[in-house]
């Protein structure tokens, strides 16, 4: 019986270290999305880790399949990551428990918006997840990999843990990634090529970031709450390459995961874009935004460039209460009922 750090050592000089992703998101109509947030985690890492020929990459769990199923196909894997929300955490939860049953020596990381950022009693509750990652994932997954197979996380940022004698250890957070064009795109990188080709009968689901961050904060959202209050862009020219990856892949739906399109000047001319590409290629065929909160004007011109050409179908405007007691508790401020009952008559 070897131990823990034996194992990983004769892992690292044997063979490669394998990877598991796991981001499971709604299927529906034969309708999966792909998964966006740990596709941009291997990305990363193959551009960025130093020693990212020592690692091989697992295909990604994306769909809400039987849990045994799930951790058996990770079974043999030595670092796994989950991207976890609402909407998929109870699940995620049960196959990082089976996983750990099969495989005791695999290292299990849970990150997203789910981990609390307080997560001394998640990580107790949970012995079987041996990292949290609070905040963007991207460098902080590159740093535990380079650390490998030591595991020293002490130096770590955005992570938090159990050391050996159970002291809770949450090292101080990172700076946001303000650079956004180090990060390379999963789309254009091929990430997701192997995983739709395994499987070529399901039609996909894009999630796509023009920007980062929200100048709101509001306590009850984790986009904003004062956290990422500076909105990062990523590059035109890489935005435009990923419309028409899109299409050339028939994307029919893609899911635009910006807090508020069309903040930016610029988000018309992307608009634009997928006009352009929409109608030399037929896709993608329908696209959905949160729009911003205050840019009236730009947001109603956005809604119908879009809505002309037949990819957006309807247009959200946000209230969250009329309350003036609540609004103030959550720090936030709705627009007026001027500016509502006018983007309203012009949307209609």
């Amino acid at each position: 019986m070897i131990g823990l750090l034996e194992y990983i050592m004769l892992k690292s000089e044997s063979q490669k270290i394998k990877v598991g992703l796991v981001q499971i998101n709604s299927s529906f109509s034969n309708q999966s999305y792909l998964p966006y947030s740990v596709g941009i985690l291997q990305a990363y890492t193959q551009k960025h880790d130093i020693n990212r020929d020592r690692f091989s990459f697992l295909l990604p769990i994306y769909s809400r399949v039987p849990v045994r199923d799930a951790a058996e196909a990770l079974s043999n894997a030595d670092v796994v990551a989950f991207s976890t929300y609402v909407w998929n955490f109870k699940i995620s939860i049960e196959i990082a428990k089976l996983l750990k049953f099969y495989n005791p020596n695999v290292l299990i990381i849970f990150g997203g918006p789910q981990v609390p950022n307080s997560s001394e009693q998640f990580l107790r509750q949970h012995p079987f997840i041996d990292l949290c990652c609070h905040g963007e994932g991207e460098l902080v997954f590159v740093k535990i990999l380079e650390t490998l197979p030591i595991r020293k996380w002490e130096d770590i940022p955005s992570i938090s843990f159990l050391g050996q004698d159970g002291t809770f250890i949450s090292n101080p957070k990172a700076e946001r990634i303000k650079e956004l064009s180090t990060i390379p795109s999963p789309y254009l990188e091929g990430i997701f090529e192997p995983l739709m080709q395994a499987n070529s009968s399901q039609q996909w689901i894009a999630l796509w970031e023009t920007n980062r961050g929200c100048p709101f904060s509001c306590t009850f959202c984790d986009w904003g709450s004062a956290t990422q209050s500076k909105v990062y862009p990523f590059d035109l020219d890489r935005l435009y390459k990923e419309i028409e990856w899109f299409a050339q892949n028939k994307i029919g739906f893609v899911t635009c995961c910006d807090a508020n399109f069309g903040i930016l000047p610029r988000d018309i001319d992307i608009a634009r874009k997928l006009i352009e590409v929409h109608q030399k290629y037929g896709y993608p065929e329908a696209i959905s935004i949160q729009n911003t909160k205050n840019a009236t004007e730009r947001s109603h011109l956005i809604q119908k460039i879009l809505a002309d050409a037949g990819l957006s179908r309807g247009a959200t405007i946000a209230i969250q209460t009329l309350n003036l007691s609540a609004l103030k508790n959550i720090k936030r401020q709705n627009i007026s009922l001027k500016s509502f009952k006018e983007l309203q008559n012009k949307l209609t």
